[in-house]
């Protein structure tokens, strides 16, 4: 008897193979499989739905791992052209602030070359999207101590009337929120506490006072935009889920039986292709083709929702008696199919035995009043050295599935070569 690897649950045998082997798994950038269910599809739908729209927990990372991938690049620019900026203002503070002029353009000038440093490392090192995302408010907040200080250093009669410039920092911090509301709201306050604080000594309570008039409204602007911008990410990174349990559903439906859950044949015949020819040519592999004896009998007599059941539990049973690694499918009709890697003939034999074995001896409950066995018979081929043709494979254990049922059903078939 072969050494009984551990058996495999309803995935595993049937569907789970269209994941590992021959299925393009990658191609669903977002949602790992086993989130795909009917639970999450509902709290996604739900969350587009809701005005506020939360990612829900259990999506929290991915969302991360989402932004990190498509926001990156827009933040890395979005940081160059306000470093570009500050720096740019310093031909207006040598026009408005000549006695400061050199100073400003010092101050810019190396606050600039720190934080592209800074964005260099982050950018190069960080994983975290929170922290990229929240750079460019920091550095507005500093920019924006900066530029008071040097405006606190002046004399010039313009700084009561230049510094109403000073809402072009919140909305540099603001609009350049893309991942997360709540470093909006953080950033936002920390710039305008550094702006207020810089305006209360600059200006009288009555100017302050109109100064606060005119940059309310732009505050709040700058923040509905900021909380647009994340809700729209929130919502796209939800249409992207959505695409994808799509995708899995389709694809379940195009490779997967739908009575048994087991691969249909033509994801049995592209996933067992594509593993013969990657097998080493001195790999050692059988198959088994099996069906139910008698089944058109089973449906003439029962009717064909009996039929189906006996499929199904045909299925299940074949797919727990099959190991982690065999390919089980439902060839057409009655008839299923299953490649063994690794297997000696011996090992094929016995498993087939025993799978004919386990058959036998279950019955099948009729509207809860009686019950009948079925069996099945099995052919089993062999893969030859120097062989890598499944449809010959697949023909060999064919000729044996009909010596078995000849030979009165019920039993196991070996293919011999005949020379």
């Amino acid at each position: 008897m072969p050494k009984e690897e551990p058996i495999r649950s309803h995935n595993d045998a049937g569907t789970h193979q269209l994941w590992e082997n021959g299925h393009p798994y990658s191609t669903a950038a977002i949602l790992p499989k086993q989130l795909c269910n009917i639970e999450n599809k509902k709290a996604i739908k739900y969350q587009l739905q809701n005005p506020t729209t939360l990612i829900p927990e259990q999506f929290q990372q991915y969302y991360l791992d989402y932004q990190n991938k498509h926001q990156r690049h827009f933040l890395k620019c979005v940081n160059l052209i306000g470093q570009l900026t500050f720096l740019c203002y310093f031909f207006v503070d040598w026009v408005l602030l000549p006695e400061v002029g050199m100073l400003s353009g010092i101050m810019r000038l190396s606050l600039v070359l720190i934080t592209v440093l800074i964005n260099w490392l982050a950018f190069r090192y960080c994983k975290n999207i929170k922290v990229l995302d929240s750079l460019l408010p920091v550095y507005v907040a500093i920019g924006a101590a900066v530029w008071l200080q040097l405006l606190l250093l002046s004399h010039s009669p313009v700084v009561h009337t230049y510094i109403y410039a000073a809402v072009i920092f919140i909305l540099l911090g603001s609009l350049c929120i893309q991942v997360s509301f709540r470093n909006s709201i953080f950033t936002s306050a920390l710039i305008s506490t550094v702006i207020f604080q810089g305006v209360i000594q600059l200006v009288s309570l009555e100017e302050v006072a109109l100064f606060f008039i005119i940059y309310t409204p732009v505050l709040l602007l700058s923040m509905y935009i900021s909380w647009n911008n994340t809700l729209n990410s929130k919502r796209n990174f939800l249409r992207a889920l959505l695409n994808d349990w799509s995708y899995y559903a389709l694809t379940e439906l195009a490779h997967t039986d739908e009575l048994t859950q087991l691969n249909n044949r033509r994801q049995f015949m592209q996933v067992a292709e594509q593993a013969i020819h990657k097998w080493p040519r001195y790999n050692l592999a059988c198959l088994l083709m099996f069906d139910i004896d008698f089944f058109k009998n089973i449906n003439d007599t029962y009717g064909h929702d009996v039929g189906d059941e006996v499929l199904r539990v045909l299925a299940d049973i074949a797919r727990r008696e099959m190991r982690y690694s065999d390919v089980l499918a439902r060839f057409g009709g009655e008839e299923f199919i299953a490649l063994l890697p690794n297997t000696t003939l011996e090992d094929a034999i016995a498993i087939a035995n025993r799978l004919c074995r386990k058959i036998e001896g279950h019955q099948i409950c009729i509207k809860d009043k009686f019950f009948f066995n079925f069996s099945v018979s099995i052919g089993v081929s062999q893969l030859q050295p120097h062989q890598n043709d499944l449809n010959l494979l697949i023909k060999n254990a064919d000729i044996a599935l009909y010596q078995a049922k000849k030979n009165g059903r019920n039993q196991v078939a070996i293919y011999t070569c005949k020379d």
